[in-house]
């Protein structure tokens, strides 16, 4: 199993532990399980073209369409640490 780190605002980790709490799982599960919520449900919708998403995501969503993700990661990384 890999790691991944997130960076999020208090109140959703406050919460997200919150949630986890009240089914008895760990946040990694919590995440786990919704990520794997949405890898099955994205074919479901029959579309990839972020019609699914709110407006202002969807705008920004693929604006830089050869953006390397590690890259991005990386500097995420180092920006936040």
């Amino acid at each position: 199993m890999s790691k991944l780190t997130l960076h999020v605002p208090e109140e959703l980790i406050v919460a997200a532990k919150n949630e986890a709490a009240m089914r008895r799982v760990s946040v990694s599960k919590l995440v786990s399980d919704f990520f794997a919520f949405l890898a099955a449900n994205k074919g479901a919708a029959g579309n990839d073209d972020g019609e699914d998403l709110a407006p202002r995501t969807r705008r920004l969503a693929r604006c830089i369409p050869d953006a390397d993700v590690e890259d991005y990661i990386d500097h995420l990384e180092r920006k936040h640490s």
